[in-house]
Formats: C-alpha cells, structure tokens, sequence
C-alpha cells in the first residue's frame, strides 16, 4: 500500500531544514592574516551566487581571547555583500599592504585566539577551536606546514559552505591553504590566488616637489597604489607650513577620484607655462625652508620637511650633497611605495628623492623619476570625456533620491510661522526663518553635491551642460574635475569660503548646495576665499580664455567682485548661509554662528565664522532681482537637501532682515498692531466638523475690523468665510493632508495677515466582522462561511481570497464562502481573508478553517508526536516501519 508518511517526512524535513540552513548563507571566512607586528586582517567572502542583504540580519564577528568562552571583541557586518565580493577587516597599525577595507579591532588576535562568525546569533563558521587554548598557535597534524602563527592562510575554493562546529577539533579537514609570513596580495578577493593589481589598496604621496626660479613652483601627489581612492569618502588634505611653524599657513582639501597612477598638480599661478600642471593653489606659495605635510582625516600620511624647525633657507640631507629644497625639482623614486608619516622626524629619510637642476617641469603629472611622456596625458588639458550616461549625471556621481517635491511646495505653508508672527525686531525674524529653513533640511556629502549641482545649475539651452558662476560658460555636466589637469574642468565653488567658518567636510555648511555652485577651477582658485565687495575701481578684471569676465579682483584687499549677473545671486546665498546657520543647532551641524559683517575682513577677524560686505551685498539684491533660473535652482537644492533659500521664495525678507543694518529708509508699509491668538486645532479627523476662532484677536478699544479667511490651495486661495469665527467640515482624505488658511484683518486703514494650518487625519475603514460556519472540518469535506459585517454602507462591494495553507477549491458570492478542503499530509489551517470595499478605501479581516489529517486505517499516533519537539524525537525511519507494521 501506499506510506502516507512519506510526506510527513517530507514536510519534517523541510521545517528541519528551515531551522538549520536558513543561517547557513554562503558568508565564509576566507582569509586570516597573522604577521609581524600589528600585520594582521582577516577576510569575509560571499561565496554564494546572489547577494547578501547583511541588514536583514545580524551578522557579526566575534573575537575570543585565550581560549574563553566570552567575546573580547565584537565587529558587526552592515550593507550589502554581492556576490564573490569581499570585506576585509585589517589592525590600524598594521603595514600600508595590510590596509585593506576596514580598520577593525576584531584584529587585535594572535595565533591562540578564536574567531566565530555568526548570523542571528548562530554559528555559520568559525576559525580555532571555542573554549580551547592551544598555547600560542593552532596546528594542524596532517599538515606540517598550517600554522596560526606568522602565517597567511587562504580558504581553498572548494569551501563554499562554513565550519559550524565551533567545539569540534581546528582545523576541520583540508580546508587552508598556508602562505609565508606577512603575504598580503590576496586581501580583498576570495580563493587561493593573489588579487589582480586593481584590488590592492591605493597610496598617496607627495611625488614631485618643484621650487623653481621666481614662481616657477609646484607640488604633486600621486597615487601609487593598485586601486583608484576615494578622495571624498575622508578629509584628504595638504597642508603648507611656513619658517618653523606649527599652524597650516594654506591649506588644499583633495577631492573627486584619484585613480591608480594618476597625479594631481597644483602650481603657483604666476608660474611660468611650463609649469602650469593642474590646478593654481596658494599651496605653491612655499620656499625652500617651508614644510608640507599630507593628511587624511587629520592624520599624518606624507610629508615633505620637518614639522616645527626652520632650516635657514633649505632641507639639506648630509647624504647626498646634491639634495636641496631650494633651487631644485625632486621626484620621489619609484621604489618608494609607503609615505614618511612621523612630521617631527629628521627631513629627508633614507634616499627617497631624485634630484633636477632648477626649473624642471617636464615630469608634473606623472609619479616616477622620468620625464613624462607622450603617453601621459596628464600634464596636458584632459579631453572631453564621453561617458556613459547611465553611469550617472556627472563624472563618478551619484544618482539620487528626492527628499521633496517643489511640485507640491506651498510658500505660506512652509513660511507660515514667519508669515504669521509678530516680531520684536529684525534678529527675532532672523531667528524664525533660521528655524524653518533647518526644519527639514537633510545633510548632503560632498560627493552628492556634484549630482545636485548637476540639476541644480543646469543650462536652461542645453541639458548637458552647467553654467559656471563667475564665467558665466556653458560647460559639461561630465567635465567635473576629479584628478588631472584641471584646464577645461569644473568645480564646486562655496560662495561662502569654506575657511571663513567651517572647514571640516563633517559640517553641514561645507556641503550645502544653497550656497555651492560650478566654477571654472581656475577662476575658483583666484577668487580663492577673498570676501565679497565693491572693488572694480581699485581691481582688475579677471580674464578667461583671453577675455574678460567681468568679476574684478582686489589682491590688496582681498576682495572680489563679481560679474553683474550673479551679484543678486551671491548675495542671496550669503544672506542664506548668514540665516541658516545661527550658532544654535551647532552640536547637529558643527556649524558656528555665520555672520556677514560690513567690511572686508582683516587678518583680525581670520578665526572667526564672518565674510563681507553686508551693506554692497544688499545694494546687490536689490539691483539683480530674483532670476528664473535662480528660481529652478533653489526647487533643485529643495528637491535633494529639503530646505529652501527663504530670500528667493520672498526677496521682500531681505529688507525686513537686513534694511536696517543697512540704513534702508524705506520701511515696508506699516501693519495692523494686533494682540491676541487665533485659537485652532492642531489636528481634525477627515469629515469632521471643526471651529478656527479668531475672536480673542484685538487692535484696541472700539476698533472695529472686519475679517476675510481664505483657503490656500496650492497657488490659488478660495475665500471660505468673513467672520471672526470660521466654522468648517474637514474634507475626506486618502492620507494625513495639512490645509492652510490666511486671515486678512483689517480696520479700514491698516491691515495685517495671519496664516494657521491644521493637520486633517486619514481615519481608516474599519467594520465589525462576524464569520458562522463550521471552521473545523476533515480534508475533502466540504463547509460554507458566512460573514456579517455590522454597519456596511449601501454600496459597499466583497471579495474573497485564501492568504494561506495548501490551495482549496473555493466559491465566493457577496459574503458567503463555499470551501472545499484539500487533500493535507498533516493538519493545517486554510486561511481566508474577506476584503470589504467602500469607494476608494478597503477594511480586510480574514478566518481560519483548520483542516484535518485522516490517518489510513490501522496506524496509530506515535507517543510524543503532535509537537515539533516530538517529531524530532522520532527517527523517521522508525515511524515508518511502524506505519508497515500495522
């Protein structure tokens, strides 16, 4: 006869199975790094065919010191792993070769520790033995060589599944294959085998050091690692300290991408033209006893003379009479792979530089000790690049999500604390619309605001393009610098110097679109961080491309003026960033109070966050009006950071703000004084009645005013009532909706504008629902439910759907359910879900038919069995034999 139980066993196993493979994904150790020193890492793989979302679980790394039995260490896994990718953890202070990945304590083991890999708490691997000390290493008896100790051991490409056991013998078979002592060239992918060049980590370094007659002088870095860096993703920085000092005289933050074996330049910008590589930065402006100092994220990477000592007038090495900072080119050698990291140490270090008479210029933009060549392109104008256009809208950028939709924005909506308020001067009104720009506002990193520029300052005749601030050029979205030569390229201007109050990438003013726009990178480093003012008298113009740009520029001064058509523009942004940042979301932002003051600063006022001049921005505003291009722009910024410049959306604020301090005369007109609140819910439920009463609002004894509220409605307002009290019916909504309302009171001569919002909730559909009918019944008979839902409105409409158990024939008519039940290996319960729909909203409630299994005559329920515990009891092949038996 037929054994039934079979798919009994079947189903047990496929719970089992659920149970004990569901943490079994294809995540593996596959590389254990314990060298010299602090030259260790180690190597998690996805092994596997598909991703691995490590968010949707728990995964973790977890270091047991000694042979214990409680974690030391802990590292947990986030992101997502694709499919043969790595993550490598490495020692902070293992070798630049072992710096792949992540710095990570989970590498503070020696060759007795354990490590256990798990998800969800369970074991998926495992290397060493847990709860065991093996005395300083662990060793393998059929293998002579594997060592935990001084070795690097590579998981063989046949281990696709991990090593659960964490108490069972280490290691578990044939499974590591060993290599010598601090080998480091498989770190980043998985297998046996070295990594291909392009996944070894990049290195930068100071690489060639120009200090030429006159101006003739320039720095380059390289990078001369395997794999391009990130320049974004930390705070590279170079740093030029003058005489001995101890305080950056200039400084140059790196950004965009720096492949592997590229370079950046920057020189002087009276250099002669041989020697302009790159990009012109005051960087440059060192002699020979000054020192630079190369950093990521404030730590020392490279340097170039010593941090804290005046030499006289050169660097000069007893090793090498040729050697000299004055008067010289100097190239890093080749064999140099690692930077000079210890800034207080004796300059140079060992034989690191080679020597060139004065006014070399012909090996900028290549790393190396040769001249370039013809097959570098990099001491040449970049040529226009052809990207893929699905690559991104610019150069390595990013595609982003939208925060906001200027679509649905509704100024007096969004001002309506501003609109509505009454204020004692104009720092109280600064105050408000400080409050309601941060409001929403969502941190961008410096790498996203390439895309928001993107959209942001798009050329209104050609999609492709953006248009640059100070030049006023219509250049290409993808021709944003990010290494090279910066001739022909694009960057990122802060109209507010960053220097001038925030110049760490972590605060929020650095990466704020409002005031961030496309500059030519050599316009941007003449404009440099020089404040803004009427200087085209004692300037001169600034050329591009021969011709002049109409931006003039003070170097006695340091002030700069720009063309006529960005004027309003710039001042607007000021204004913004003046506003915006108020000194008190400072432990949020890292921002400062931003001040525009009325005058050039002075080297006075350098440690301070101010920029100039206030009283010729104002002059500004009011001679370039709002544009329609600077009108798109702020819905742009709006649509990716989420807050708005609040002097475009209403340029009268500039005068309510700034008239005074500027000696404005012409005050807005005079408004109603009134006293009293507007008392109004905060929230209503959809189709409610509800009262805005605006009666306690006064202007004085026997003041008669007469009132008029209007509905705002995207652009348009309905007029909605004329009386003091406003008695309305919330409408019916799909969600939580805000409506807006302005009252215009007046007293026949003066007038003054209210706005209230009131928040209208979404109530869902919901009914009582009753089921009869027999909801226990054997498999193939058959039963008919019947529902009751109390209180339906005529028109309501049903549907039914079976949401779980094995498939049932079934037949539904209005609210009642004819089901036929399934044949089933095991009891279970069918489950179905009636929808009750009234227009456009549904209320779902469902009811469970549980199924029973009839047994074949003659076999008998096994003792423990009902439970998953039993079935585990059981042998299966044990329940089948007894199924035989009877």
């Amino acid at each position: 006869m037929k054994i039934k139980m079979n798919a009994v066993a079947a189903a047990t196993a496929m719970v089992l199975g659920t149970l004990s493979t569901a943490a079994n994904a294809n995540l593996v150790i596959t590389e254990y790094v314990e060298g010299g020193g602090s030259n260790k890492a180690l190597e998690i793989s996805n092994v596997g065919n598909s991703a691995i979302d490590l968010g949707a679980n728990v995964y973790k790394l977890n270091l047991y010191f000694n042979g214990k039995t409680e974690v030391g260490k802990t590292e947990t896994l986030s992101g997502t792993l694709g499919a043969g990718e790595s993550i490598v953890y490495h020692n902070a202070d293992a070798g630049d070769d072992f710096k792949v990945g992540i710095a990570s304590q989970i590498t503070w083991f020696n060759g007795d520790d354990t490590i256990v890999l798990t998800k969800d708490d369970s074991v998926i691997d495992r290397f060493g033995k847990l709860g065991e000390d093996p005395g300083s290493e662990w060793k393998d008896a059929d293998n002579a060589d594997f060592t935990s100790k001084d070795r690097t051991l590579r998981r063989k490409a046949s281990v696709t599944v991990g090593d659960s056991e964490t108490t069972a013998d280490f290691p578990s078979g044939d499974q590591w294959e060993v290599f010598d002592k601090n080998t480091s060239d498989g770190l980043g992918c998985s297998g046996v085998d070295a990594c291909n060049s392009t996944s070894t980590p990049g290195v930068l370094l100071i690489t060639e050091y120009v200090e030429g007659g006159a101006s003739n002088k320039a720095i380059e870095i390289s990078n001369v690692g395997g794999s391009a860096i990130d320049l974004d993703a930390n705070v590279y920085k170079l740093n030029l300290y003058f005489n001995g000092k101890t305080e950056a005289g200039k400084t140059e933050t790196l950004s965009g991408t720096l492949d592997a074996g590229k370079s950046i330049v920057f020189h002087n910008a009276d250099a002669g033209d041989d020697f302009k590589v790159g990009t012109a930065s005051q960087i440059t402006w060192f002699n020979g006893d000054d020192t630079l100092v190369l950093t990521k994220d404030d730590a020392v990477i490279d340097r170039f003379g010593k941090l804290g000592e005046d030499p006289g007038s050169e660097w000069k090495d007893s090793s090498n009479a040729d050697f000299s900072s004055k008067d010289k080119t100097l190239r890093r050698k080749v064999s140099v792979t690692s930077g000079d990291t210890d800034a207080a140490a004796d300059f140079p270090t060992g034989d690191q530089w080679a020597v060139f008479d004065i006014n070399t210029a012909d090996g900028l933009g290549c790393a190396g000790e040769s001249a370039c060549d013809d097959s570098n392109p990099e001491p040449n104008p970049d040529p226009e690049p052809t990207p893929d256009p699905e690559t991104g809208p610019c150069t390595n950028c990013e595609i982003l999500t939208p925060v906001a939709d200027p679509e649905t924005f509704n100024d007096e909506v969004y001002y309506s604390d501003v609109l509505s308020g009454d204020f004692a001067n104009a720092e109280a009104l600064k105050n408000t619309l400080s409050t309601v720009i941060a409001k929403d506002h969502k941190q961008l990193t410096y790498k996203q605001v390439w895309s928001v520029l993107t959209y942001a300052d798009q050329d209104p005749a050609n999609d492709k393009n953006v248009i640059e601030i100070y030049t006023g050029k219509s250049i290409s979205k993808f021709s944003n610098q990010q290494s090279g030569s910066a001739v022909g390229k694009w960057n990122r201007e802060h109209v507010w110097a960053k220097s001038h109050g925030f110049p760490s990438e972590s605060q929020w003013g650095f990466t704020d679109a409002h005031h961030l726009r496309p500059a030519d990178t050599g316009i941007n480093t003449k404009r440099s961080n020089n404040d803004f003012g009427a200087c085209k008298d004692t300037g001169e113009e600034v050329q591009f491309d021969g011709k002049g740009t109409g931006n003039y520029l003070d170097k006695a001064k340091d002030c700069w003026e720009p063309r006529d058509e960005m004027k309003g523009d710039v001042a607007r942004m000021i204004m913004y960033m003046d506003t915006r940042y108020q000194g008190t979301d400072t432990a949020i932002t890292g921002m400062p109070d931003l001040v525009a003051v009325d005058h050039l600063t002075t080297s006075e006022d350098d440690k301070n966050p101010v920029i100039g001049t206030l009283c010729d921005l104002y002059a500004w505003h009011e001679a370039d009006p709002v544009s329609d291009f600077e009108n798109n722009r702020n819905n742009e910024v709006y649509k990716y950071q989420g807050n708005r410049n609040p002097f475009i959306d209403r340029p009268e604020l500039v005068q309510q703000v700034y008239g005074a301090a500027c000696g404005d005369e012409s005050a807005p007109a005079p408004s109603l004084d009134l006293e009293g609140k507007i008392v109004v819910p905060e929230t209503v439920n959809e189709e409610s009645a509800y009262i805005i009463d605006a009666s306690a609002l006064t202007a004085g004894e026997d003041v008669t005013l007469t009132y008029k509220w209007e509905q705002v409605i995207g652009e348009e307002k309905t007029e909605v009532g004329t009386d003091a009290v406003l008695s309305l019916t919330a409408p019916k909504v799909k969600s939580d909706e805000t409506l807006s309302f302005t009252l215009t009171i007046s007293n026949d001569t003066l007038q003054n504008t209210k706005t209230v919002s009131i928040k209208v909730v979404n109530v869902p559909l919901t009914f009582d629902v009753e089921f009869a009918g027999t909801t226990t019944i054997n498999e193939g008979e058959k039963t008919t439910i019947t529902a009751t839902v109390a209180d339906a409105p005529e028109g309501a409409t049903y549907s039914w759907k079976q949401v779980a158990g094995s498939a049932a024939e079934f037949t539904a008519t209005d609210l009642t359910l004819d089901v036929t039940s399934p044949s089933v290996s095991i009891d279970q319960d069918l489950v179905f879900e009636l929808t009750t729909t009234v227009g456009e909203e549904s209320f779902s409630k469902s009811v469970s038919i549980k199924v029973t299994n009839t047994p074949e005559e003659g076999w008998k329920k096994p003792d423990g069995a009902g439970s998953l515990g039993g079935l585990m009891t059981l042998l299966l092949p044990l329940l089948w034999q007894r199924r035989r038996q009877s």
